[in-house]
């Protein structure tokens, strides 16, 4: 009756005051009804223990706290939504809200963007300055992103030194202006470490899809989003790419341009279909919900001698206590049992062949109310309802009965302190915590030194990845169990009855919870399936694009240094210097591989200069010198209409740029140049002035070098030039110098 009328009374307040329907409010789900109902009877259990013992009541709370315990998880499910070290959404956040839109975009037909980011070089930060510096520049960026985005915009922390941001109502334009924004403030940005004097600098390369342009589903926009992020890293970083400029995925059924072709005509060759994807087998040690034995495919002699151990110790040690031991209440134990195997009955399986039960709770109010003399009856309970549900086998069951029997006798012992006038009342309550923990030990102890006969592990190990997180768990079943026995005594059978119920209420909250991290864990593996197929048929269109372009590349190599006698050779001279200092820096093999066919095409566009101001020995006119400026850019557009080389266009379009914003073609300046198109500069530099041209001699290594020190800042960027002074052979420039001494002493 309160509960019809407080619910009845409550719905028009919510309906009227929050504009919520009476479904969405809850309040007559059976959920929701029946966590009323359990706290409604246990408002009887306090008046029932004040009439009979007062001092029964504190320990009368420990059902309710298990019900808050049991309620709040998916609470604090909700809450943990914030990236404790940035303060931004965590990944697991964004993916529901991610969901949510995409839904509300294909209903509303609205636009949605998303933003992938990505943290430059953090591990160099890191390296350099500590991890507490790279802690400071990711909460750094972390501020940027809200100085940036709108109140309903969803920042992310995707993982390591990834973000990620969604974009409700933004079109694809929208979401690249505000990326651009993001990346130049973060690239303009002093972060003060307390590791360094001196402010640190750090950049972010992002990417950017659009919904439903560039995907209809969750993993799709994510997938092109990093793909983009990806080119932008291969473009040398600290750039905003979208998902649309010639993504790197390219998907089974579209013909991609493999050869360069005129303007006006196009090659085609389908790719072939991907490989199939065999997921390679899970190897992991999950964490097991259940202590009801191991998992056995063939048993050694150690573990059959452990096995046949534990169940004849178990079974005999049982057998003793059921003869000898004290208590006489057949009924209460019958309540028991049925409570025990109705619990067992319900365990809610999980994916790794255990279960979640709340069955031990009976056994330790039977610990507590009968001694050793429940022991066996409750552990062959549990042991038989668990087979019949799932079939195990005999030397599983005979494990199971022995281990749970020597549970319950040592947990009983822990009980035996207490049940002696008020005083013992209380001692059984707190002796409960202990009789969980020791319930919980031995039989979790004696699980793991059969999973680490079995599977050649540390006892310890076994114990500590698989069971040591439930301890608590047991703890507060241990005190429970106390609660129950004291109630037992006070109420008889209708206290066992109302415990029952929040039990039940329990084990549906668990299973609620356990479904709703199944099917997270489903949509992961889903999308991490997806990702890893998609990145099969991505490396197989390289192969293929690497393998068929490489005869047009030489020969377009060829064509270059075939113009010019001076210049035979130049443009592999240059790969090597710049593959050499991008491996001094550090560049990854991806990057090491457009860097070197950036640099092998660095002068291509010379193909579209005259050969009267390509091969004059005078100083060119304003107007030749104008011409001539204009090979970069031709070159950038000469390899991409190649349609294999778009991510090498930056390096190649980019190189003659200055260091201080002074060069061509678009004055860039410092860090916004293309990592690429500065190691390229460098090393064009350096072999321009080591051969002879029409219009000079060559210099001497040494002098070369110097000069590149002294333009280092200003001309080049002084990382690289200190990356090919590492790395060029130290005996040339010692022979040059040697020489040198030699002429001026004469």
């Amino acid at each position: 009756m309160l509960v019809g009328l407080n619910h009845a009374m409550l719905a028009p307040m919510l309906v009227l005051g929050e504009g919520h329907s009476i479904r969405e409010s809850g309040l007559f789900s059976f959920h929701g009804l029946t966590t009323e109902l359990v706290l409604a009877a246990l408002g009887v259990v306090l008046a029932t223990f004040w009439n009979g013992n007062p001092w029964l009541i504190p320990f009368a709370v420990a059902p309710i706290l298990l019900i808050h315990r049991s309620l709040s998880v998916p609470q604090l499910e909700a809450e943990a939504r914030v990236d404790p070290k940035t303060g931004l959404f965590n990944a697991r956040h964004f993916g529901q809200e991610l969901n949510e839109e995409i839904t509300r975009a294909q209903r509303f037909e609205r636009p949605l963007a998303l933003i992938m980011a990505d943290l430059d070089l953090l591990r160099d930060i890191n390296n350099t300055y500590g991890h507490l510096a790279g802690d400071a520049v990711l909460k750094g960026i972390a501020e940027v992103f809200r100085m940036h985005l709108r109140h309903y915009d969803v920042p992310a922390r995707f993982g390591g030194e990834e973000f990620s941001i969604l974009l409700p109502e933004t079109s694809a334009e929208e979401a690249f202006e505000i990326a651009e924004r993001i990346r130049k403030e973060v690239a303009a940005r002093a972060f003060d470490v307390e590791t360094s004097s001196q402010p640190i600098r750090a950049t972010i390369s992002i990417g950017v899809a659009a919904y439903p342009r560039d995907g209809q589903d969750a993993n799709e926009l994510i997938h092109q989003a990093d793909l983009a992020v990806y080119r932008a890293k291969l473009q040398g970083r600290n750039r905003v790419l979208d998902a649309t400029s010639e993504p790197l995925a390219v998907p089974i059924d579209r013909k991609p341009r493999l050869v360069a072709v005129p303007e006006n005509e196009d090659h085609l060759a389908p790719l072939p279909p991907a490989v199939e994807l065999i997921p390679p087998e899970e190897r992991r040690h999950p964490r097991t919900h259940a202590v009801h034995g191991p998992r056995f495919l063939s048993l050694s002699r150690r573990l059959v001698t452990l096995v046949g151990l534990v169940g004849a110790v178990g079974i005999a040690a049982g057998v003793l206590g059921l003869l000898f031991g004290s208590s006489h209440d057949v009924l209460a134990l019958v309540a028991l049992v049925v409570l025990v195997g109705l619990g067992q009955a319900l365990a809610i399986e999980v994916d790794d062949g255990g279960s979640i039960s709340v069955s031990a709770v009976g056994s330790l109010a039977g610990a507590a109310l009968f001694g050793p003399r429940a022991a066996l009856v409750l552990a062959a309970t549990t042991a038989i309802v668990e087979w019949s549900a799932r079939r195990s086998e005999m030397h599983r069951v005979l494990f199971n009965i022995g281990a749970l029997s020597l549970s319950s006798l040592a947990a009983a012992g822990v009980f035996a302190a207490g049940f002696e006038g008020t005083v013992g009342e209380f001692t059984t309550a707190v002796a409960g915590l202990v009789a969980g923990l020791t319930y919980f030990a031995v039989n979790t102890g004696l699980l793991s030194v059969a999973i680490a006969m079995e599977g050649h592990e540390r006892i310890w190990r076994a114990w500590q990845e698989r069971f040591a997180w439930l301890a608590p768990h047991w703890i507060v079943y241990g005190f429970v169990g106390g609660v129950m026995a004291i109630a037992y005594h006070a109420a008889g059978l209708y206290a066992l009855a109302v415990f029952a119920v929040p039990l039940l209420l329990m084990r549906k909250t668990q299973e609620a919870y356990l479904r709703h991290a199944q099917r997270s864990a489903q949509k992961l593996r889903a999308a991490a399936e997806t990702i890893q197929s998609q990145n099969v048929s991505l490396e197989q269109a390289n192969r293929l694009l690497r393998e068929r372009s490489t005869a047009a590349m030489e020969s377009l190599s060829a064509t270059v240094d075939a113009r010019d006698a001076y210049t035979a050779g130049h443009s592999r001279r240059v790969q090597q210097l710049a593959l050499a200092i991008g491996r001094e820096l550090g560049l990854s093999q991806a990057e090491l591989d457009l860097l070197g066919y950036a640099a092998l095409f660095h002068d291509i566009g010379k193909l579209a200069i005259p050969d009267a101001i390509l091969l004059k020995p005078a100083i060119l006119t304003e107007d030749e010198w104008s011409l001539m400026q204009r090979h970069s850019d031709e070159g950038a557009r000469i390899i991409d209409r190649l349609g294999f080389l778009n991510d090498a266009v930056p390096a190649i379009r980019h190189h003659h740029e200055r260091f201080d914003g002074t060069g061509y073609p678009n004055r860039l300046q410092g860090e916004e140049i293309p990592l690429g198109a500065r190691i390229i500069h460098v090393a064009d530099a350096l072999d321009s002035m080591l051969t002879t041209r029409i219009y000079r001699a060559a210099r001497p290594a040494l002098e070369a070098m110097e000069e590149l020190k002294r333009a280092a800042g200003t001309q080049f960027c002084p990382r690289c030039v200190g990356a090919l002074e590492r790395v060029l052979p130290q005996d040339i420039l010692v022979d040059e110098a040697s020489r040198r001494d030699m002429l001026a002493a004469s």
